[in-house]
């Protein structure tokens, strides 16, 4: 069920992540969360926002955040409501996602008022991340820090095409309730299973990536000679 304070609330969408590189699926992802929000509990939807994770993250294969910034200014530059920022990406150190909703809800306000809602934006897999263990034992995520985004927050999370993200809700240390905040979505118009990481396996294997992503992306990836 849909959080009440959700109800016909003003709203703001975030989307973490690497983006490495951007893919119709990522812009696909505002427009359903938007088309669900603003239809069905009558949300007004002001701005999305693509924040690119900073080179500290350590993920394999991350190219320069850099890059990855530069192309998802260009993947939304045709929105007039979705915007990359490269606060989270300028960070020096690795910045949990609690502190990027906690930054932007502060500049949200400041600029849309007080009563605006700040909802978390993602794919299955970056609810799928919420149970990764690291090599030390430790938690990729901690669950206080999971019980605050999804209570203080919220989550809408579109589903991908033979994905189980539920099944990672269920197995975490997290109450039911807060659980609850986290809602789904599919989209019925394009649904896909595109992903950065086949975009990234097609380019090594001098395959082409047109119409996986805007134009404007797949000539800098080219220009550049990305993920060679």
């Amino acid at each position: 069920m849909i959080p009440t304070r959700w109800n016909g609330a003003k709203v703001a969408l975030l989307a973490c992540g690497s983006f490495n590189p951007p893919t119709f699926m990522h812009l696909r992802m505002f427009e359903r969360a938007r088309d669900l929000l603003q239809q069905e509990y009558k949300c007004t939807v002001v701005e999305g926002i693509i924040s690119p994770v900073g080179d500290r993250y350590g993920k394999s294969e991350l190219i320069s955040s850099s890059h990855r910034l530069r192309m998802c200014e260009l993947a939304v530059r045709s929105s007039e409501w979705i915007r990359a920022d490269g606060w989270e990406c300028s960070q020096t150190s690795w910045t949990r996602t609690r502190v990027v909703l906690e930054h932007h809800r502060s500049v949200l306000q400041a600029k849309h008022g007080t009563d605006i809602q700040l909802i978390l934006l993602c794919g299955e897999d970056f609810v799928d991340s919420f149970a990764v263990v690291l090599a030390s034992g430790e938690n990729l995520w901690k669950s206080e820090d999971l019980s605050h985004i999804f209570t203080q927050y919220g989550v809408v999370c579109l589903q991908r095409v033979g994905g189980d993200a539920r099944k990672t809700l269920e197995g975490l240390a997290v109450p039911k309730e807060h659980v609850s905040n986290v809602i789904f979505v599919q989209d019925e118009t394009f649904p896909n299973s595109l992903s950065s990481t086949r975009l990234r396996n097609a380019i090594r294997n001098g395959l082409s990536i047109r119409y996986c992503s805007v134009d404007e992306v797949v000539e800098y990836v080219k220009e550049f000679s990305l993920y060679k």
